[in-house]
């Protein structure tokens, strides 16, 4: 059942963490994050979104809202990173 499926990011974010993987690996270094991508994430990621269309459970709107959130949870520790140093989190006052 498409349920079963405990996947919230979309198919691009990984896409995107998975081209920042392979240019690592260009440097010469190797990412394991990279083959897990390759042989795991994306066939299971790809047939729950299947699964849950042909079961009817994946709507337009539903399919954006995966891909907003994973995106989302993609760039929160980005941002967190980027506004750490921002007046209002520093803690040494």
């Amino acid at each position: 059942m498409a349920g079963d499926c405990p996947r919230l990011s979309g198919p691009d974010v990984d896409q995107c963490h998975l081209l920042s993987r392979a240019a690592v690996r260009l440097r010469g270094r190797f990412s394991p994050g990279l083959f897990t991508a390759i042989v795991l994430f994306y066939p299971v990621g790809i047939a729950c979104y299947v699964r849950a269309a042909t079961d009817g459970i994946l709507s337009f709107a539903a399919l954006i809202t995966s891909f907003v959130l994973g995106a989302l949870l993609m760039a929160s520790p980005v941002i967190l990173l980027l506004i750490k140093d921002k007046p209002y989190f520093r803690q040494d006052r």
